[in-house]
């Protein structure tokens, strides 16, 4: 997939016009100049709202898109092998050196040997000087690539021959695995005389022809010695005492620059949430978060209250890999920037089933992003998002009105359900502002008290931060994947149908019942199918206006209150009846509920005792949670939507 970065040179399209970017001027802002002379001058985070809104694109055609990074190896230096075989290797370039012209030939055959006699005087090589048939030998090797390498010896690639091999090695190989990998775990004397005793077993009814020759104790000893320590100890001590021997690959990664590794983690809230329109309980909501562990900048964050599932990954990724500068500017109530953007080289996410989806492995691959999966029962692998969680518990959630806290010791009898009185998205715009302005702009000890955004300001002058050229592309690749029949009425999912005239030439060309790739998003408006003989992907809408912004998981659950209710559940115009009779309901839910809450305001509480129990005035209560929810900023009355709620509840 194609990345671009902002930099000079990058050329982008806007308003019917293609823009080159000149410079980044004195004030931070960026230059950019069209084809006739006129000069446009924008601020970053405009030029990064535009392209979230997908009104600026980046020119795929221009040679200064960056590729995403991938991990590449090289060959061996000089400095890898031995001296002795380094100073030959120079050896044998002086001489060729001195023989060899600027076109790589070598002299007449004739001259030859009186200048190899010359070049050995002028190196005083201590050695006998090279024959004719040597140097020619030594040309074929070097001529082409002029690579001292090649002029290595080659007694790196000589050793011992493999002794034990064959049918030999096959009867080592089941002594060691009948033996030796058990957990009673016993020596390898042991398996010494056991694979001795199979030889002479073998030899006594073997033809002459087919004896085999016992190998030495030590041959036999280096063999078992050579074997893999990880499936040993697995098989000896178990995989858990394997998996800490072999810890230190994992746990030594550095993590140096920012973007080299995110770690990916669920977790659910400890606060119950309300329904917007009748104001009750619904559930305890999950957050999914994105982190970057070399800045402990938050990426992205996605509160839901299904399961985490393979649809919220693919979700919270994105959000990870845009600017935040669109997604801030529906919340002006947060005062700093969100500087979190890019493409990053690893992923850590947990083992859970969501991330060994095959969407995940596709997506990812497509991104060029590495996952790298943790030992089970290791969560110090993840070890900053779980802290993160912690943190964001102890100063934020567990201080809002509804918290269950992390335990029932420490609830206690507080009456989480009845103080609840946050939705969503209430809760949501709560979480955006303690990480914005509190959270990355708290001293970090692990970053030895930088702030996540001064060590994100300073990452960003050592890494280039390559961003998806076309965000069309990449909302396929981070979609949810399935394979349909294309029809003469187009793609049909349950209730709804998806075309356009363009289907038609590619049905005529697929054979009879050949499915084609979908990709779709939560988002009904449209899904994406691939065409094979044009080799893209092609934007279907919905055939029906009236889902266009529509959420597929609502539409799912209205098609299941439709199907309980025994009606046509993939008839839209039905889905569509029982959406309006749920919203009827809705407002019947909001009257009783304010019923329900002035009946129970005009009740008496009774303790366990049976005598009347004395309250304090809620405005008190949640004054101290104002006092105490987040010390690291301040929250204005109306941060918190919902907290004037009847004083009884």
């Amino acid at each position: 997939m194609q990345s671009f970065s902002l930099k000079p040179r990058l050329q982008v399209r806007y308003n019917d016009s293609f823009w080159v970017c000149r410079c980044r001027q004195i004030d931070n802002r960026w230059q950019f100049t069209n084809e006739n002379g006129e000069v446009w001058v924008i601020t970053e985070k405009q030029f990064y709202q535009l392209y979230d809104r997908r009104e600026l694109f980046v020119d795929l055609e221009q040679p200064y898109l960056g590729m995403v990074p991938e991990v590449t190896n090289a060959p061996r230096d000089l400095s890898t092998f031995a001296p002795s075989q380094v100073d030959e290797a120079r050896r044998r370039q002086h001489y060729l050196a001195g023989l060899l012209t600027t076109d790589g030939d070598l002299p007449p055959k004739i001259e030859i040997p009186g200048r190899i006699t010359k070049i050995a005087q002028a190196i005083s090589d201590q050695k006998r000087p090279p024959s004719v048939a040597t140097i020619c030998r030594w040309v074929l090797a070097y001529r082409v690539t002029r690579c001292v390498v090649r002029l290595v010896p080659g007694h790196w690639l000589k050793g011992r021959k493999a002794v034990i091999e064959g049918e030999i090695e096959g009867m080592l190989l089941d002594v060691v695995n009948e033996e030796y990998l058990k957990p009673e775990a016993i020596p390898v004397a042991k398996v010494w005389w056991e694979f001795k005793g199979r030889i002479d077993l073998h030899n006594r009814s073997a033809a002459p022809s087919r004896q085999l020759t016992l190998p030495s104790r030590s041959s036999v000893y280096r063999y078992v010695d050579r074997l893999d320590p990880y499936l040993v100890d697995r098989a000896r001590l178990g995989k858990r005492v394997a998996d800490l021997n072999s810890r230190v690959a994992a746990t030594e990664m550095q993590v140096r620059q920012i973007l080299d590794r995110w770690e990916i983690d669920h977790t659910p809230l400890d606060v119950l949430v309300v329904d917007p329109e009748t104001g009750k309980v619904i559930g305890r909501p999950y957050l999914t978060v994105v982190l970057d562990r070399a800045s402990r900048m938050v990426m992205a964050f996605l509160i839901h209250l299904g399961a985490p599932n393979t649809e919220s990954v693919l979700r919270v990724i994105d959000r990870a890999i845009r600017p935040k500068h669109e997604w801030l500017s529906h919340h002006p109530k947060v005062i700093n920037v969100w500087p979190a953007r890019g493409l990053p080289l690893l992923l850590m996410p947990d083992n859970a089933a969501e991330f060994h989806a095959g969407n995940v492995y596709l997506a990812f691959d497509d991104l060029g992003i590495e996952l790298m999966f943790p030992r089970t029962r290791a969560p110090q692998m993840k070890g900053a998002v779980e802290r993160f969680f912690h943190t964001l518990n102890v100063d934020l959630i567990h201080c809002l009105p509804g918290t269950t806290f992390s335990n029932v010791k420490e609830r206690g009898d507080y009456p989480s359900e009845k103080f609840a009185c946050l939705t969503l998205h209430d809760l949501e715009a709560l979480i955006l502002k303690w990480i914005v302005d509190g959270y990355h702009q708290r001293p970090h000890r692990g970053l030895k008290n930088k702030t996540p955004t001064e060590v994100w300001v300073i990452g960003e002058k050592e890494r280039t931060i390559h961003l998806p050229a076309d965000l069309d592309s990449l909302e396929c690749i981070l979609a949810m994947r399935d394979q349909k029949v294309l029809q003469h009425y187009g793609v049909d999912f349950p209730g709804l149908r998806y075309n356009m005239p363009e289907l038609g030439p590619l049905r005529q060309r697929l054979a009879p019942g050949e499915k084609v790739d979908v990709r779709y998003r939560d988002e009904l408006g449209h899904i994406w199918i691939y065409n094979k003989f044009r080799k893209l992907f092609l934007k279907v809408p919905c055939t029906n206006k009236d889902a266009i912004g529509m959420s597929r998981d609502i539409y799912e659950q209205a098609r299941k209150i439709a199907r309980e209710a025994g009606r046509d559940a993939d008839s839209f115009d039905v889905v569509h009846q029982t959406y309006q009779q749920i919203m009827a309901d809705v407002e019947v839910a909001k009257q009783s509920n304010r019923l329900r809450q002035r009946r129970n305001a005009a009740k008496i509480e009774i303790d366990k005792e049976g005598q009347p129990k004395p309250k304090a005035p809620a405005s008190n209560h949640l004054a101290g949670i104002a006092r105490t929810a987040l010390p690291s900023f301040e929250l204005d009355a109306g941060d918190i939507a919902g907290f004037d709620v009847d004083t009884d509840n």
